[in-house]
């Protein structure tokens, strides 16, 4: 049967609908995430082709699988020199390294190593199994701070790399509070952090293919947890940002989860970056004089 509040919401989280560019093509939500891929592999591949940067491919865990990080960096970066993590978005079940590097190019001019996780997708895991991953993968990102004597560690996730991110805020075995010492920013960019209306959309969750029932969504809604210790990370800034061009819904749960962060005490701020959608706010990360590159690097104080 014909659910009109249920198509709105599928609109809602599918960000691709809320561009305002590409109006000219049939399909503007199918042109965007084209040109997206399209822009961002070849980002990629002029960081070691065409810009000097050299790439160490790594691995965090698993076998044969996408348990994988490069770590950029060039001949001017020390091996003790701060440390950017970014965590790739795509709905937990799309995209690859190959898509994610934009990021990398201002950063590593500025004197940066850039880490780029990959992961394994949804459903050869589920949602509960990734978040797993992702907290081998911050064992891994400090053990690596750790040999490599870095002293300044940033993370940053797009989308569904933002709700990833939020697991930081989850796993106190692991983000200890040595650890946490050396974390000086955690940027969490156009993210997803409440999943009790998504999980059961067959458009963004087909077959429920990332094992999702409704007491699961709860459980891993970063919005919906309980943070008490905030006063430990007090050194910490964190940045919430939302895109001016996404849907109310995904503005939204930015503003709500930059709120539910501040409200339990942690260093907040929230931004909506104007001008930009979903998908070029991470495109223009590669210009370095770009309004998102200058403001992470204002972020970053470079």
């Amino acid at each position: 049967m014909y659910n009109p509040k249920s198509t709105d919401l599928e609109r809602d989280y599918f960000p691709s609908y809320h561009t305002i560019r590409f109006q000219d093509q049939p399909a503007p939500n199918l042109a965007v995430q084209d040109h997206f891929i399209e822009l961002t592999v070849k980002q990629g591949k002029e960081l070691t082709a065409k810009q000097g940067i050299k790439v160490e491919h790594l691995r965090y865990g698993g076998q044969d699988d996408r348990q994988i990080v490069d770590v950029f960096y060039n001949d001017s970066s020390s091996d003790s020199a701060p440390l950017f993590v970014y965590v790739h978005g795509g709905y937990w079940q799309m995209l690859d390294i190959t898509q994610s590097c934009s990021i990398v190019g201002p950063l590593v001019r500025r004197g940066y190593r850039v880490a780029v996780m990959d992961y394994n997708l949804c459903p050869q895991v589920t949602l509960q199994q990734l978040m797993l991953e992702f907290t081998n993968f911050l064992n891994w990102t400090f053990e690596y701070a750790e040999k490599s004597k870095t002293t300044e560690i940033h993370f940053a996730g797009h989308s569904a790399g933002g709700h990833m991110l939020a697991q930081i805020l989850n796993a106190p075995a692991v983000v200890t509070p040595e650890r946490r010492a050396i974390i000086r920013s955690l940027i969490f960019m156009c993210g997803v952090y409440d999943l009790r209306e998504l999980w059961s959309l067959e458009n963004v969750n087909p077959d429920n293919i990332l094992g999702l029932n409704a007491d699961k969504a709860v459980a891993l809604s970063p919005i919906l947890w309980t943070y008490t210790d905030a006063k430990s990370w007090s050194s910490i800034q964190f940045h919430v940002m939302a895109a001016e061009h996404e849907s109310v819904t995904f503005i939204e749960q930015s503003r709500v989860f930059g709120q539910v962060l501040e409200s339990a005490g942690f260093p907040t701020s929230f931004k909506v970056m104007q001008g930009y959608d979903h998908f070029d706010i991470i495109e223009q990360t590669a210009i370095d004089d770009s309004p998102i590159a200058k403001y992470l690097q204002e972020i970053l104080q470079l």
